[in-house]
């Protein structure tokens, strides 16, 4: 994960020591519009208040006449950028990377300007997350002026996510995961994980499931498989789970369900939106990754099985991928795996081909309807062969990226 500096701008010690700036107060000046910035906000207005500073709230227009002593302005448009400008505030180079920032301050008599621009609204956000780690912290006389950026790009979190017990995860049998499936359907969960992902500066997060289409969203062509209702199993778990996942969910769990919540579908869907919609707030990007061919919580309804070659699974799952693109707008990408229930079965219906068929023509089904979205796809390395990765995911319409354990590279489609 990439450090985003922590000196930011050295004000004098007299205005801004620690016991100086109590007996102060802020004026934190900056736009509403954005809610990153205003996360960034929120944190400095809380740390300020935690050590006893007063910090009065104020937009860019009324900067001219704020009287604080130390006015501290957060700003991301390229329109605040230019105007800040005029007042002495330093720019950020033409070419910066997202995510950016660049700190410049300003001395008029007693008065100390110190100006946060941001490349776009998650730099910003991230720059003002600075200043407010600094008052928490009592180093803020310490911070120094300049531009800073991102060591790397994208810095994410690998969640193996207990949706249901009928669409379990790779490691759903045992006590935790059941224990934590209430989780998963709680928006103060993933409020707090969300908001502390943004502190620690991750912008990646990546759900992983064995098969989370039956919890997420409803398929027109196959409308009853779409699961109400969050449940997990009460069965009491022993060792002999098999480590490939095939056996994660089994009749004797099944027969021991209970409700934690109940939920229709179309309320499952707009509590998956909102929590892409809060992750997108805080610069967070949210992709779903797969196993494969998982079929979890289908109960064999329309004849689909995890058998290679049933065309009806193929349909089954393109159609599923396409529509939680389409469900989900905030989705940003999918990640699949050639994974441990695969048989690699010759001609028509190689891993590969198979993979294609599902997840790849799913995709170009999507972006039929929505050309100018970008949906990149991960394809794990994880048991598969990179040449004939490359062989069928030639016609990839967008960024294809190829993971492993240790590693990720840029495949051009």
């Amino acid at each position: 994960m990439r450090r985003f500096a922590k000196s930011l701008l050295l004000f004098s010690a007299l205005l801004l020591s620690p016991f100086g700036l109590a007996a102060q107060e802020v004026g934190l000046i900056y736009s509403r519009e954005l809610p990153q910035v205003e996360f960034a906000a929120a944190e400095i207005r809380a740390a300020a208040q935690a050590k006893g500073i007063k910090c009065a709230t104020l937009t860019l227009a009324e900067l001219p006449k704020a009287s604080q002593p130390i006015r501290i302005v957060l700003a991301s448009t390229e329109t605040e950028a230019r105007e800040l400008a005029a007042l002495g505030a330093s720019r950020l180079r033409t070419n910066a990377a997202a995510e950016s920032y660049v700190i410049s301050k300003k001395f008029e008599g007693l008065q100390t300007t110190c100006f946060m621009i941001g490349a776009d609204p998650v730099g910003a956000m991230y720059g003002g997350l600075d200043i407010a780690e600094a008052l928490r912290l009592g180093t803020i006389d310490q911070l120094k002026s300049g531009e800073h950026g991102p060591y790397v790009s994208r810095r994410g979190i690998k969640f193996n996510i207990p949706l249901d017990a009928r669409t379990p995860s790779y490691s759903d049998a045992g006590d935790a995961a059941q224990q934590n499936i209430p989780e998963m359907w709680s928006m103060d969960f993933w409020h707090e994980f969300l908001d502390e992902m943004a502190r620690d500066r991750f912008d990646v997060l990546s759900l992983w499931n064995l098969h989370p289409f039956p919890s997420l969203v409803r398929v027109p062509e196959y409308p009853d498989i779409a699961l109400d209702d969050v449940m997990r199993t009460t069965e009491k778990f022993d060792t002999s789970f098999n480590l490939t996942g095939k056996d994660m969910v089994r009749p004797s769990m099944l027969a021991h369900l209970e409700t934690v919540k109940i939920m229709s579908i179309d309320e499952k869907i707009r509590f998956w939106r909102d929590v892409m919609q809060y992750a997108h707030d805080r610069g967070i990007d949210v992709y779903l990754f797969t196993w494969n061919i998982f079929v979890f919580g289908t109960d064999g309804k329309y004849g689909i099985t995890s058998a290679q070659d049933n065309l009806t699974t193929i349909d089954y799952f393109r159609k599923s991928v396409a529509q939680t693109l389409i469900t989900y707008p905030l989705l940003k990408g999918i990640g699949i795996t050639a994974g441990e229930n695969m048989q690699n079965l010759p001609g028509d219906f190689t891993n590969e081909k198979w993979l294609w068929k599902t997840y790849g023509e799913g995709t170009r089904d999507a972006k039929k309807l929505e050309p100018d979205r970008s949906i990149p796809l991960i394809h794990r390395i994880h048991q598969a062969n990179l040449n004939e990765i490359k062989k069928e995911w030639r016609n990839y319409p967008d960024i294809f990226e190829l993971e492993s354990k240790t590693f990720m590279l840029l495949f051009p489609a």
